[in-house]
């Protein structure tokens, strides 16, 4: 005859206790709370207990308010940018074409009537600007001659071309 044998199993107060004495016995999951679960059972939106970390929704939210910010601060340093380097040819055009008609109202020998332009070379400061120097005699008052000295100045930036130019009259004698 074989023998039965009977088992007493104890109590169980928690899930890590049964599975460490019989592996094969698991109580339900709402019935022992675990160790750092408040009884309450977990109902929802109207649970007690918070979870921490973020939803998929906030992190979303977040980072679409940052891509927002960043192609703002983008698009406002860009423009920051186009704007110092059009002032700045802006200004050396002027420095310049002043500095040209001033050598001309200067000059002990009145400059002859003519047209001349160019390019500037390389090693020249003013490098990427086509300059235009038109003298010539005009009578703004009947009777009164004076010789006209137009200086102007181009320049690309990017699609534009951007002028400038000035005029001094002087004696033609």
């Amino acid at each position: 005859m074989s023998k039965i044998q009977s088992q007493v199993i104890p109590e169980l107060h928690t899930a890590e206790e049964s599975t460490q004495l019989s592996p094969h016995i698991n109580p339900p999951d709402s019935a022992v709370p675990a160790k750092n679960q408040h009884p309450v059972v977990n109902s929802g939106r109207n649970s007690k207990v918070r979870k921490k970390g973020f939803t998929v929704l906030e992190v979303l939210v977040s980072l679409s308010i940052l891509v927002l910010t960043l192609m703002a601060l983008y698009q406002s340093f860009s423009t920051s940018i186009f704007v110092l380097s059009s002032t700045t040819n802006l200004w050396k055009a002027m420095s310049h074409a002043q500095n040209e008609l001033l050598k001309s109202e200067r000059a002990t020998i009145s400059p002859p009537v003519s047209l001349s332009q160019g390019e500037f070379e390389l090693e020249h400061p003013m490098n990427g600007f086509n300059w235009k120097k038109h003298v010539s005699d005009t009578t703004p008052l009947p009777g009164i001659r004076v010789r006209q000295v137009n200086y102007l100045l181009s320049w690309n930036e990017g699609e534009n071309v951007y002028t400038y130019d000035a005029d001094i009259y002087v004696n033609p004698n």
